[in-house]
C-alpha cells in the first residue's frame, strides 16, 4: 500500500501528462489533475482517462500534491495549499522548495529528463531528484520515487540548479547544434540521419572516458586552415558563423593552456 494513497497532480503541460501516464503505468490511479482552465479540463480528462477538476478543493483532500506548472507560476499554486496537509512538492529544476513553505510539509521531486506529451518513456534510469523539509518525508519520497526509478538521490536547491545549468549545455544547446547541422545539410540536399552514427559514437565516448578525452575536430587538432575554410562556408549565415567561432576559440584557448601546463 502506498504511504501517499491519494496523489494529485496540478498542471497540464509536458511533466504533468508524463507523471499522470506514469503512475497509471504502475497501477496507481491519480486522485485528480488539477487543470486552471476548464476548457483544457475537459482535453485532459479525454487524453489521460483521469478525475480532472478545476477547484483545489479535491486538491487539499490528497495526501500527495505534484505541482507540474511552470516555473512562475509555483509561487501563486502554493498560495492555494496553505491550509494543505499533505506533502506537496515541485517539478522544477531551478526553483527552490522554500517557494513552498507556506505548507507544514514541503518538498522537490524533479525528474531529470526531457518530456513531451505524446512520448512514452521509461523512468527506470531516469535520476528522480528528491527533496523534503523533514526526515520523514524524505524517507517517504525517496521510497515513493523508487516505485519508478533505480536512480533516486537527494538534491539541496544548489545541487539542483547546478544539474539544471548543467542538462541546459548538455541537452538543449546540444539540441541547438543539432538543428543548426541539419540546416546546413538539408542546404546541401542532405539528411541528418547522416550524423547519427557520428553523434552516437560521440555521446557514447564522451561517457566511457569523458568529454575532454573523446573531443576531435580541427579546433582540438589546431587545423587552422580548416577552420579558415569553414568561416568562408558560413559567410552567409552569421548567427552560426558566431557560435562557430566562440566554441572553436574556448577550445582552442583551453586545449592551449592545459597542453602548455
Amino acid at each position: 500500500m502506498l504511504q501517499f494513497g491519494k496523489i494529485a497532480i496540478i498542471g497540464a503541460g509536458n511533466v504533468a501528462y508524463t507523471l499522470c501516464k506514469l503512475l497509471k503505468n504502475k497501477g496507481i490511479e491519480p486522485y485528480c489533475v488539477f487543470v486552471r482552465n476548464a476548457e483544457k479540463a475537459q482535453k485532459v480528462h479525454e487524453d489521460l482517462g483521469v478525475d480532472v477538476v478545476s477547484s483545489y478543493e479535491k486538491v487539499l483532500e490528497s495526501d500527495l500534491a505534484i505541482i507540474s506548472v511552470n516555473d512562475d507560476a509555483i509561487s501563486e499554486v502554493a498560495t492555494h495549499l496553505v491550509e494543505y496537509k499533505g506533502l506537496v512538492v515541485h517539478t522544477s529544476g531551478t526553483k527552490s522548495a522554500e517557494l513552498l513553505n507556506r505548507s507544514m510539509r514541503f518538498g522537490v521531486f524533479y525528474p531529470l529528463q526531457t518530456m513531451s506529451k505524446t512520448r512514452e518513456i521509461s523512468f527506470e534510469e531516469i535520476p528522480l531528484l528528491i527533496y523534503a523539509n523533514s526526515p520523514d518525508d524524505v524517507e517517504m519520497l525517496s521510497q515513493f520515487a523508487k516505485r519508478f526509478s533505480n536512480k533516486v538521490e537527494f538534491c539541496d536547491d544548489e545541487q539542483r540548479k547546478a544539474i539544471h545549468l548543467a542538462a541546459v549545455y548538455v541537452s538543449n544547446f546540444t539540441n541547438v547544434m543539432l538543428g543548426i547541422g541539419d540546416k546546413l545539410l538539408k542546404e546541401n540536399g542532405l539528411s541528418l540521419d547522416l550524423m547519427r552514427p557520428l553523434v552516437m559514437e560521440m555521446i557514447k565516448k564522451s561517457f566511457e572516458i569523458s568529454p575532454e578525452k573523446a573531443l576531435t575536430g580541427p579546433a582540438r587538432r589546431g587545423d587552422f586552415a580548416t577552420i579558415g575554410e569553414h568561416e568562408k562556408m558560413l559567410g552567409d549565415n552569421p548567427d552560426e558563423l558566431a557560435i562557430y567561432m566562440i566554441l572553436t576559440d574556448y577550445i582552442i584557448e583551453k586545449y592551449q593552456k592545459n597542453e602548455k601546463l
